[in-house]
């Protein structure tokens, strides 16, 4: 993330946080119904988990979170 200003680290982040809080809400409307649609739940649940940790990634950097991780990040993974 080299060629990124700081003010595109924050919109990218934000928007990836919007993006996994969508996901998450939509997959949460998807829970009565988790026995019929089982693979839709899965599929926005790991997209959004994909956004959020996209979103810390950006923020943070992705070789620091990965070399560097918080107790939080590993207690998400």
């Amino acid at each position: 993330l080299l060629g990124l200003s700081r003010w595109q680290r924050l919109a990218g982040s934000g928007l990836c946080v919007l993006l996994a809080a969508l996901c998450f809400g939509l997959a949460g409307l998807c829970v009565p119904l988790l026995l019929l649609r089982g693979r839709k739940f899965a599929l926005l649940w790991s997209l959004g988990s994909l956004c959020a940790l996209g979103a810390a990634a950006l923020l943070r950097g992705p070789t620091r979170l990965l070399r560097e991780p918080s107790r939080g990040t590993l207690l998400y993974l």
